[in-house]
């Protein structure tokens, strides 16, 4: 995806630019997994127990399909992935961005990303968004008597999905090609690698601050561009920290990052540790809370971030037929899964199932069915290309 490393030096192409040989399966792998755990959380919102629904204006809802039948285990795993695989996928995306500018250069740099992310986004938010959205409108009640197109692109304000990770990360993109152009010895002091605390350091220095202005769930909608503000700043540093670790060779050896099996426990640790500050029964200062809700969602960030990195770094050896095939389709499963999933959500909400068997399936489902497509579609040489 994107900037994603399917190919190492270069991730402009997932299949063609470079060797077998020259690939970095671990982190190829890792993002082929962060993009299954997407999958997941978008199964699973349907079921969990604090996911709404909105009959009077369904995109207000906080997720598009949400069954009756409802499965509280899903909860913590729903919020615990939200703490870090979008900002991990981000820091993935920046790893070989600076190698890519320096053989590209600028101008041709960015229309490669034009290529790889503008078009995806286009045909996601023109084409797959309104078919994704279609059964939560059909859920409504009562349903506006404009035809849903008309009011999908207009009055409903044209929600995109998970497409919008394509446009915030072109324009990151944009960003530093802009430095890169313009001032090029800012970009140069990139060329260091950060160790693992100083991620630690940079995670709660660009999420706190913003965490006490509002909620770091609020989405941001102009047209189809989507995001979430307050964790804009994050997921910017975890894109230039990619970035920094892509110039060097450290992090691409087995011990890195050092303790890393500890990170992972301390981001666990954090992530326990903010869920009984959301659900407190004790008194403290409203700025308190904020300031420990901040420091324990950006140390669950972090660790689970070093953590995921350094697992695979240190047991992704060799690669396997599987998850090369996964991992060439990641893209397109990211790409078409949201309307693959609510659809059979939608088809399941008459259907007298335990939550956990409808998730199975929407899971299972959704993953296999996404990843069909994707490969069906990337036989076509000029979708090959882009995905």
């Amino acid at each position: 995806m994107d900037n994603q490393p399917v190919q190492k030096p270069s991730a402009d192409s997932p299949s063609n630019e470079t060797q077998r040989k020259e690939r970095d399966v671990a982190i190829d792998y890792l993002r082929a997994i962060l993009i299954v755990l997407v999958v997941f959380l978008h199964a699973a919102l349907a079921y969990t127990s604090f996911s709404t629904y909105d009959e009077t204006r369904w995109v207000d809802s906080s997720a598009p399909i949400v069954d009756t039948s409802r499965w509280p285990f899903l909860d913590g795993f729903v919020l615990y992935y939200d703490t870090f695989f979008m900002a991990l996928l981000f820091l993935v995306s920046g790893l070989f961005v600076i190698a890519s500018l320096e053989r590209k250069g600028s101008r041709g740099f960015f229309i490669a990303r034009l290529q790889r992310l503008g078009i995806p986004f286009a045909i996601g938010a023109l084409f797959i968004a309104p078919l994704a959205f279609l059964p939560s409108f059909l859920m409504a009640d009562p349903r506006p008597q404009a035809p849903y197109l008309a009011t999908f692109f207009t009055s409903d304000g044209w929600p995109v999905g998970p497409p919008w990770f394509l446009w915030v990360l072109l324009l990151f993109n944009g960003v530093v090609v802009l430095i890169h152009r313009f001032a090029p010895n800012v970009l140069a002091k990139l060329h260091k690698q950060p160790t693992a605390f100083v991620i630690f350091l940079m995670t709660i220095i660009s999420f706190l601050p913003l965490s006490l202005v509002g909620s770091h769930y609020w989405w941001l909608t102009l047209g189809p561009f989507d995001v979430q503000p307050i964790r804009l700043g994050l997921y910017f540093v975890y894109f230039l920290l990619g970035m920094a670790l892509g110039t060097g060779q450290r992090w691409q050896k087995p011990g890195w990052p050092k303790y890393w099996g500890a990170w992972f426990i301390v981001g666990l640790f954090s992530f326990f540790v903010y869920m009984g500050m959301v659900g407190e029964t004790f008194q403290l200062p409203v700025l308190v809370s904020q300031v420990i809700l901040g420091i324990t969602f950006a140390a669950s960030c972090t660790g689970a971030s070093l953590g995921f990195l350094g697992a695979f770094r240190r047991f992704v050896r060799r690669p396997h037929p599987i998850l090369d095939n996964l991992s060439a389709n990641a893209y397109g499963i990211y790409l078409v899964h949201y309307a693959v999933v609510l659809w059979i959500q939608f088809a399941l909400l008459s259907v007298s199932w335990p939550a956990w068997g409808k998730f199975s399936v929407v899971f299972v489902g959704g993953l296999a069915l996404s990843w069909g497509v994707s490969e069906l579609a990337r036989r076509v040489p000029a979708v090959r290309r882009v995905l």
